[in-house]
């Protein structure tokens, strides 16, 4: 009974309705939008850079970070893989050898990096079938090598062609050799399409004169897990012989990049949501002030202020939630086109996919369709009206009937 005298009572002044709820549902709806693009653009960045290359955590040789060389490499064996692959929420283990080189083809010479996989493993993080661009994948060969498509446009290098290394192995060992392309990857990430050339890691082993070192451990995370907490329990197993990383210590400046800009979203919808208040004050105000003769009435013949109260408190939160359902109707349909169409910078003017690749991001932002970010937002809502029905509950207890009658 009380749900139905609230739900007609709030249609008893619909132009005041419709105003307020509207502005509710335009103030969220704003938010959702501006807040899915943000998440969409993170998720696309993280997974560019972080699930394609870098990898959640990362475990080297105690040191390797401060001081890159294969010097600081490490030994894996059997039992440490296990011992890594038995944490909870670790779903993958990849080895990987990194080292630097000078590349050259022709007259052009380029510093690269040389990374030595293991495809078959890599392949139970990335996706290399949707990277190949032209050739095969696999490396049947030792001489054999995936050259990222960057690389291969400065090189204006095709098949079949072949490339000089020329760096430094391990231990003072000079490295060098002649390695015939026979793949041409994307990677879908700026910075490493100008720099990344793959081998077999046995290849590279040979390349740089050693048989079982190491440089990266690259660990997959299992999905909902996070990847601090898989870092911290890695690190409790392990001797002080490795450090252990998350992509956050690995990429501070995409963290760095992702918390800026992400400030600068809540900074916008903090503001919407004042709109939201005081919208939403001013209709619980006005439904409070214009209603002491009734609630004069009402106490008078017998109903509790207890239930008065209720009344009021459903009014509010049922004009909330009209709002908050016609926030997230229609910005679901736009969430769901720009996630399957993302947005191109390179379409919105010249220099701008330039200016994202100079950072190493894909110049595109497709939306999150998270329902984190709408019931995130409902929720907060919510709250406000929670927090609004102190005004009404405030002026019922102190509510005088006769006085309230004779005004």
């Amino acid at each position: 009974m009380i749900i139905k005298i609230a739900w007609r009572n709030i249609w008893r002044n619909k132009k005041r309705t419709l105003i307020s709820t509207l502005s509710i549902s335009g103030a969220l709806f704003l938010i959702i939008v501006m807040r899915s693009m943000q998440f969409g653009f993170y998720d696309n960045l993280i997974k560019t850079v972080v699930e394609s290359y870098s990898g959640y955590v990362q475990i080297h040789a105690n040191g390797y970070w401060e001081k890159q060389s294969l010097d600081n490499s490490m030994e894996v064996d059997d039992k440490l893989i296990n011992t890594i692959t038995s944490i909870p929420g670790v779903e993958n283990v990849v080895q990987r050898v990194q080292t630097f080189s000078l590349v050259s083809k022709d007259e052009k010479s380029k510093g690269a990096i040389i990374n030595g996989i293991d495809i078959n493993q890599e392949q139970l993080i990335t996706d290399w079938n949707k990277r190949i661009v032209k050739g095969s994948l696999y490396l049947s060969h030792n001489d054999e090598v995936l050259i990222a498509e960057g690389l291969a446009r400065y090189f204006n290098a095709e098949l079949g062609d072949t490339l000089i290394l020329f760096g430094q192995g391990y231990q003072g060992m000079m490295a060098a050799g002649k390695y015939k392309i026979t793949g041409i990857v994307d990677l879908k990430n700026p910075q490493l399409n100008n720099l990344a050339i793959f081998m077999d890691i046995k290849s590279l082993n040979d390349y740089i004169s050693s048989e079982n070192i190491v440089t990266h451990l690259v660990i997959d995370k299992a999905e909902y897990y996070e990847e601090k907490k898989i870092a911290k329990e890695i690190d409790n197993v392990l001797s002080n012989d490795y450090e252990v990383m998350t992509w956050k210590q690995i990429l501070p400046e995409i963290d760095q990049t992702i918390t800026a800009d992400s400030v600068g979203g809540l900074i916008m919808a903090f503001i919407l949501y004042i709109v939201v208040c005081f919208g939403m004050f001013g209709t619980v105000l006005m439904m409070t002030e214009e209603r002491k003769y009734e609630f004069g009435v009402l106490v008078s013949i017998g109903m509790s202020k207890i239930k008065l109260f209720l009344i009021i408190f459903l009014e509010t939160i049922m004009l909330s939630s009209i709002g908050v359902a016609i926030a997230i109707i229609l910005s679901r349909p736009i969430a769901y086109y720009f996630n399957k169409n993302p947005i191109n910078l390179a379409e919105l003017g010249e220099g701008m996919d330039e200016a994202m690749a100079e950072f190493g991001f894909d110049p595109i932002i497709p939306f999150s369709i998270s329902w984190d970010i709408p019931l995130s937002h409902a929720l907060i809502i919510f709250f406000v009206s929670v927090f609004i029905s102190i005004y009404p509950a405030i002026k019922i207890s102190m509510l005088n009937p006769v006085n309230a009658m004779r005004k």
